[in-house]
């Protein structure tokens, strides 16, 4: 979301290094309020009354959200033992609550309201909770979708005002209206604009390539080719290349931990665009497109891994180097961007098997083993290389005196916000390596080495009941060749 990593930013100075995404619904939410009360001459006590009201509904709903998002990290930051059922508990009441309030939030089309919606969305079902519950209510994925046609609705509002540019105005303004609090730059206005529908264009994505159903924010199967989002991606590589040369031209070959995080930034945006573009393959697969489309799409794949290895390999090999010297956020990032880029290819690879197209599997062989170790190697990264969070201690429960906070160190795995890929890519790796152990392709310690590692995985992910079911199910041996499971199992 930053001037780095948000392609709408790029080159630009108004954006900030990172943002809020919370922060910036808030700022969104309050700008539109501001202008609509020039649409309202008659009964503005009222309007303001109304307006009053529907903000608090948002802000609680966001927090609710926020808070039963978070909740699956409870047990890691207690420092009493044995309190996993009492946590539970918490864990269970919050997500009972927000799912109740999702239907409300539906109905409340705000920029918070998105926020809360996609938030809900990637919060697990708690590890418990029965499959008649969790059949009698809202899902993720209707989520999703509710939180798309919002922005959608709020970005048609939007430009029905008049930018004259240095303010947003309206087209029609009454003098018995008091001034606008405060004046909104336009430049400000549209870079948070943008910043939010990035936001929401990385739910679309992740949600036709994962969920196997159609984009909302694009047209028709290659409609994307037109939009500005991935032109912009394409640019911001193009823009990239050209800062990585004048790096090296500087003769400094250290990376320090802001050219790193303007280098993982740049390369989840082009991951962003590789996730597009197999969304875009699945579906000419899936829905028996003519064979000039597949070939065209697989070819859009194929051409986007190469610029990405010609683009960021080097700098992210470079990153990798320096990793003892960055710092804990940054680690994280680069975990996140290498595990995440590498599982689309594994991603892609099973839905070409699961309709049979050897021919096309057979052309990125060599890629989808690379793949494969690069997402083990990810794993094991992400189990060794650790984060520290300091922790806010209760005056009545100091075991020193004095004491105001501690801290507790957990693998960076332990805080993946998107635990349903981790288990996507275990699986999808144990499938792999079931096969070449069929095949003789490797050894019985080298299998059992790298399954070690998929269960440490695993057994580091916050409870839930996907993972639950994951862990249950992972020493079975399965011979699956299907879809890899749902990862939005709300």
């Amino acid at each position: 979301m930053s001037r780095y990593g948000c392609p709408f930013l790029a080159g630009s100075f108004t954006g900030e290094d990172r943002n809020s995404i919370a922060e910036v619904c808030e700022r969104l939410d309050r700008w539109m309020a501001e202008m609509s009360q020039a649409d309202s001459p008659q009964g503005l006590k009222e309007h303001y009354r109304g307006r009053s009201a529907r903000d608090r509904q948002a802000e609680e709903s966001l927090h609710g959200a926020i808070a039963a998002f978070a909740a699956r990290w409870l047990p890691l930051v207690s420092r009493e033992p044995n309190t996993s059922s009492h946590y539970q508990g918490v864990i269970n009441n919050l997500w009972r609550h927000a799912r109740r309030d999702m239907l409300r939030v539906i109905n409340r089309i705000s920029y918070r309201s998105i926020l809360s919606l996609f938030l809900f969305a990637l919060t697990p079902v708690p590890a418990d909770v029965s499959e008649e519950e969790e059949a009698d209510g809202i899902f993720g994925q209707v989520c999703i979708h509710a939180a798309l046609q919002q922005i959608q609705t709020l970005r048609a509002r939007q430009r029905s005002l008049r930018f004259n540019g240095t303010k947003v105005s309206q087209p029609t303004k009454s003098e018995a209206i008091p001034p606008i609090p405060e004046t909104v730059r336009t430049t400000d206005f549209i870079a948070a604009e943008n910043i939010a529908y990035y936001a929401a264009l990385t739910f679309d994505t992740s949600a036709s390539l994962t969920l196997n159903c159609q984009s909302l924010l694009s047209s028709g199967l290659f409609g994307f080719e037109g939009e500005m989002s991935w032109s912009l991606v394409r640019a911001g590589a193009t823009m990239f290349r050209d800062k990585w040369r004048n790096w090296q031209a500087e003769g400094v070959y250290v990376v320090t931990d802001d050219r790193a995080n303007q280098i993982i930034a740049s390369g989840t945006a082009w991951k962003l665009l590789a996730w597009k573009l197999t969304a875009v393959l699945k579906e000419a697969l899936r829905d028996g497109h003519d064979e000039s489309e597949v070939q065209r799409a697989f070819s859009l794949v194929v051409d986007a891994m190469r610029q990405f290895n010609d683009t960021y390999k080097r700098p992210l090999e470079a990153c990798e180097q320096r990793m003892p010297f960055l710092a804990q956020h940054t680690k994280f990032r680069w975990y996140s961007l290498m595990l995440h880029y590498h599982l689309s290819i594994l991603l892609m690879a099973n839905a070409i098997e699961a309709t049979d197209r050897l021919d096309l599997f057979n052309e990125i062989k060599e890629t989808i083993a690379s793949a494969e170790s690069a997402v083990v190697n990810t794993l094991v990264f992400g189990l060794h290389n650790t984060t520290t969070m300091a922790i806010n201690m209760d005056s009545d429960g100091l075991d020193h005196v004095g004491a105001t906070e501690t801290s507790v160190t957990v693998p960076l795995i332990s805080i993946d916000p998107y635990p349903h890929h981790v288990v996507a890519a275990v699986q999808l790796v144990q499938i792999a390596i079931d096969r070449e152990l069929e095949q003789r392709k490797i050894t019985h310690s080298g299998h059992a080495s790298v399954r070690s590692v998929l269960e440490r995985a695993l057994n580091h992910l916050p409870q839930s009941k996907s993972v639950k079911a994951a862990r249950e199910s992972f020493s079975k041996v399965s011979h699956y060749s299907g879809e890899p499971p749902v990862p939005y199992s709300i």
